[in-house]
């Protein structure tokens, strides 16, 4: 399961790891400095075209998954841990832009 991790920003700025995640992966060193692309994606285009980004996004991470990294079973497992991050992040963006309080179902 992931638990949060409070990056250089406060608890406003979280993102997320598992356990099976290597720290490359979890928080890599090039993210650690400025500003979140999060935040940048957001500024520039809005939640919407962030939501946009990050379901493209763990798009090319599984389709990606059986190829990039053949034969290197821990590599190809970060891939769909990344996968997983940006689905995890447009489900929270689908929340903030189109839900109110009530989940609907079918």
């Amino acid at each position: 399961m992931f638990s949060p991790i409070y990056g250089a920003f406060g608890n406003d700025h979280i993102s997320f790891s598992s356990p099976e995640m290597s720290s490359s992966v979890a928080k890599p060193g090039h993210y650690q400095q400025g500003v979140s692309p999060y935040e940048v994606g957001s500024a520039m285009f809005g939640d919407e075209g962030l939501l946009t980004f990050v379901l493209i996004n763990s798009i090319k991470y599984i389709q990606r998954y059986p190829h990039k990294f053949k034969g290197v079973p821990d590599s190809q497992l970060d891939d769909l841990i990344k996968a997983r991050e940006s689905l995890d992040k447009a489900i929270e963006l689908h929340k903030k832009v189109y839900c109110d309080a009530t989940l609907r179902h079918g």
